[in-house]
């Protein structure tokens, strides 16, 4: 009887032992974005089907809005030390770290949606390069709609934006602003809604769900859509927690990432058509620029494009190039 009970015991922690050697990995996965922000949506889907795909095994936590404490141009530094194991973070934040991240977010670099996506078969190799040399690996890219300008004031010709203060989220588009007689204020999205309440900043330069995340139509009147600049957030992930998966599980993530992000691009372009309306559908008045205005700004972006260019080096020169020639 002993030898029996001795023997179930045995079993029982054999079975405890064979559990535990397949322990859950869990990642914190923090973003700047509101919960019903369509990246923040469409990351949980990621989130959902690696959970599925991998019985559990990995589990993966957003933590939208920033709860986690880290701001956005301090995610791919948190990511590369190990701070936190994944992380969402917006390209063009990151040219503190490396300089190539700014690169499709140059001035009048690229002219619409088709042309992001076009040059991202050209970009994304370099991305690779740069992440990965951060102890890195890029997971999925999410591009943002078309870049707007939102303002409390009409503006019909170029002279109209003079002295504006508006919001600007990195040196390109900072530089962008200067250049068409506004005062950009360089702040981080969490920043810009306590921002607009104190009347610190007259517009904001972002794109249309970032405004209806923040009401705009509580604090702005017009939304001019500009497409100066466009913008890619990056899912990447630490290499040592990645190489601490399996194999096995290393594939389906890479599995789902990639089946995933054609649909996160569709995404980013439906979004910006509905959340348009929304805009609209709350008193907002969608403008568009006069050609005239157009060029201006694009004669005054040319100089500035061709300065951040040569600063960036051959790498970025060669990704510039392939694209212009296709």
């Amino acid at each position: 009887m002993f030898k029996s009970l001795l023997s179930l015991a045995f079993t029982a922690s054999m079975a405890l032992g064979a559990t535990s050697a397949v322990a859950q990995t869990n990642w914190d996965l923090p973003l700047a974005w509101p919960a019903d922000n369509y990246i923040t949506k469409n990351e949980q889907r990621f989130a959902d089907e690696v959970k599925a795909a991998t019985n559990g095994e990995v589990a993966i936590t957003l933590h939208p809005g920033g709860s986690l404490g880290f701001k956005g141009p301090e995610m791919f530094s948190a990511v590369r030390d190990g701070l936190v194991p994944i992380g969402d973070m917006l390209l063009n934040q990151q040219v503190g770290e490396n300089k190539l991240m700014g690169l499709e977010s140059l001035p009048y670099l690229i002219g619409s949606f088709d042309e992001l996506r076009a040059f991202q078969k050209h970009y994304r190799l370099l991305l690779d390069e740069v992440f990965g040399a951060a102890n890195q690996k890029v997971l999925f890219t999410i591009p943002w709609p078309q870049q707007q300008i939102f303002t409390k004031t009409e503006i019909s010709t170029i002279g109209d934006m003079s002295g504006i203060k508006i919001r600007s989220y990195d040196k390109s588009s900072t530089e962008i602003f200067q250049a068409a007689g506004m005062t950009p204020v360089q702040l981080p999205w969490g920043e810009v809604i306590p921002s607009l309440a104190a009347g610190a900043i007259d517009a904001v330069a972002t794109s249309s769900p970032s405004a209806i995340d923040g009401a705009f139509w509580e604090f702005l009147k017009y939304a001019y859509p500009t497409r100066q600049t466009w913008n890619t957030n990056v899912v990447s992930v630490n290499l040592d927690a990645w190489n601490a998966l399996s194999e096995e599980q290393q594939g389906q993530i890479t599995a789902i990432a990639e089946k995933l992000e054609p649909e996160f691009w569709t995404a980013a372009q439906e979004v910006d058509t509905s959340a348009m309306k929304t805009l609209a559908d709350n008193g907002m008045v969608i403008g568009e620029l006069s050609e005239e205005t157009r060029t201006e700004l694009r004669e005054r972006a040319a100089p500035l494009r061709e300065a951040a260019l040569n600063e960036m080096g051959d790498k970025a020169k060669a990704v510039v190039e392939a694209f212009q020639k296709q």
